[in-house]
């Protein structure tokens, strides 16, 4: 019997074979990796535009809101006449007699001087702030921290929500009696009574059991108390009028309360409303300018636009050019130039830059609106 054997060998790589394999592999998993960086980078830069645009479209929008609002009084609105109860003029945050205040950013300081009427509170210290009642204090606005260069505006309207009078007064001196008591303004603000006549200014000083509005006179020791009681200089008012909140928005850019992704406080539009604290519109804003249209011949048609510096009536205003500029906030990789120069250039910049560059990163654009003014 033959027994037939066969010879078996173990099949296997060579080490040629080996290497070239780890070669292709490994040009493959960089393939793969420079493909995942660039998929990485294409959305970020694109979160990036997309958070860009909207913040500068909303930061337009909120402003615009506003502007339009810019001095009206109701139906009284072209009346640029108030009448007020108390002997000082309107504060800051219930100012009626001016529709709008604009102030131009300059390297070192704004054109009005802010310091002398924005309501503020630098270090826990109060100035300009209307303070009867203690309503006020403590929310000023923090000027050390506005951003200089940008320009600041304040507009100033009656809430569009109105309280109408369910009894008419017979001397208006006695309490208003209004169709509904769900107010928005309590003790110590200033309130605005107003027909398409009139409008009056005036101190709510409490309300009763019913809750009919209060606007005693007394002691004036801040010059914001009723000197007189008497809402009209004329006649009085009846059923057809109504009771609003006065509402006062300044807008300014200052850095954000919060960080980006490399621990920066990126710049953010501001507003303060009345008598409240500042808060953050939105993140990412930071440049805010505005030429005013200004009629100079009494036609409603603006003749030229100025800075507000060059403003003499803001009553004159008619049409305002608003333009901001906004960021991606975070890192991107842009090659833009922040708008007010970096901290440390030696040329007065204020915005942060990476070690010895002149970029941050940051995408930016500008977004413009021009409005026309309503009132």
């Amino acid at each position: 019997m033959r027994v037939i054997r066969q010879s078996s060998r173990q099949l296997g790589f060579t080490l040629t074979e080996v290497l070239v394999g780890l070669a292709l592999s490994s040009l493959l998993m960089l393939g793969v990796v420079q493909l995942f960086v660039a998929n990485s980078r294409s959305y970020s830069l694109l979160t990036g535009q997309s958070f860009m645009q909207e913040s500068g479209r909303f930061a337009i929008s909120v402003l615009a809101r506003s502007g339009r609002m810019a001095g009206f009084k109701g139906c009284y609105s072209k009346n640029e006449e108030v009448y007020k109860t108390f002997l000082a003029a309107p504060p800051y945050e219930f100012n009626l007699t001016n529709n709008m205040i604009g102030y131009e950013g300059g390297l070192t300081a704004w054109q009005p001087n802010i310091h002398n009427v924005l309501p503020k509170t630098v270090g826990g210290i109060d100035s300009n702030i209307y303070a009867a009642g203690t309503i006020g204090p403590g929310n000023g606005i923090d000027t050390d921290k506005i951003l200089r260069g940008t320009d600041i505006v304040t507009f100033n309207y009656i809430d569009s929500k109105k309280h109408r009078l369910a009894v008419g007064m017979v001397s208006s001196d006695e309490l208003i009696e209004l169709d509904d008591t769900a107010y928005d303004f309590g003790v110590d603000y200033m309130a605005y009574i107003h027909d398409c006549e009139k409008g009056t200014i005036f101190r709510v000083t409490g309300f009763d059991a019913d809750l009919k509005i209060e606007h005693d006179g007394g002691a004036d020791a801040d010059g914001y108390t009723n000197a007189h009681t008497r809402l009209a200089e004329f006649n009085t008012y009846e059923t057809n009028a109504y009771v609003s909140a006065i509402i006062s928005d300044t807008y300014y850019i200052r850095e954000s309360n919060g960080e980006n992704k490399s621990g920066n406080k990126p710049m953010s539009l501001w507003r303060k409303r009345g008598v409240n604290k500042p808060v953050e519109i939105v993140q990412g804003i930071e440049d805010l300018q505005i030429t005013y249209g200004v009629d100079t011949d009494n036609d409603d048609i603006p003749n030229r636009y100025l800075d507000a510096n060059a403003v003499t009536n803001f009553s004159n205003v008619r049409t305002l050019r608003i333009s901001v500029t906004a960021h991606s906030v975070d890192d991107v990789d842009g090659s833009t130039t922040p708008t007010h120069g970096c901290l440390g250039d030696g040329a007065g910049g204020r915005q942060f830059c990476w070690p010895g560059e002149t970029v941050d990163g940051l995408l930016r654009r500008t977004f413009s609106q021009t409005l026309v003014l309503k009132n």
